[in-house]
């Protein structure tokens, strides 16, 4: 079973590290559960790197990138946003590997 979580039910904005810190919270709290979650931007205009940074990229530090695929789809989103997650995740992904190379 999984869950929706609607960005702006918990912020007023994605834009520093503390808003992203409230919605990883709330991602880690299903992630544990074993619960998929869609992560809805319905609303939101667009959002800032920190926010991405501390809300999804930080969650690379307790799941694997396989296991945050498969549990984690987004709804809601616009260009700006699904560029920057994807970016963002794309660059930490291979940075990672590359560390694990070494």
């Amino acid at each position: 079973m999984g869950s929706v979580i609607k960005v702006l039910d918990h912020v007023e904005r994605c834009y520093s590290n503390d808003d992203g810190q409230k919605i990883q919270t709330k991602i880690k709290s299903a992630f544990y559960n074993d619960q998929k979650v869609n992560l809805s931007f319905e609303g939101v205009d667009g959002v800032t790197s920190s926010f991405i940074n501390t809300a999804l990229i930080d969650l690379l530090e307790e799941f694997s990138f396989d296991f945050i695929k498969t549990h984690l789809s987004f709804s809601g989103s616009n260009a700006q946003i699904n560029k920057l997650i994807n970016d963002r995740f794309k660059f930490e992904v291979k940075k990672r590997s590359e560390l694990v190379s070494c």
